[in-house]
């Protein structure tokens, strides 16, 4: 079963090295055999402050599909993605 990344198409030219720099990405989408999944993506350090800053006001966190990268990039989201494989997605 093929699982394929789907980006905006604007993603390289607007909102590659955004992505990158800020750490976090809620737009990307899995496409599972015609069924589409949220995806989101987080480094580390961002996950860590944003999970800080939910503690603080609201005192918990909760993130569907979540997978942490080391570096958000087009290329790791896509390695992820093929490497959790469809169980992840369901």
């Amino acid at each position: 079963m093929k699982i394929e990344l789907r980006l905006p198409d604007e993603f390289d030219d607007f909102y590659a090295r955004e992505v990158e720099d800020k750490g976090v990405f809620f737009r990307a989408i899995a496409s599972i055999s015609g069924r589409e999944v949220s995806v989101t993506f987080y480094d580390p350090v961002r996950l860590a402050q944003d999970i800080e800053e939910e503690f603080r006001s609201r005192g918990s966190l909760s993130i569907p599909h979540l997978i942490v990268l080391e570096r958000v990039t087009r290329e790791n989201m896509r390695a992820a993605v093929e490497r959790l494989g469809p169980e992840f997605f369901e």
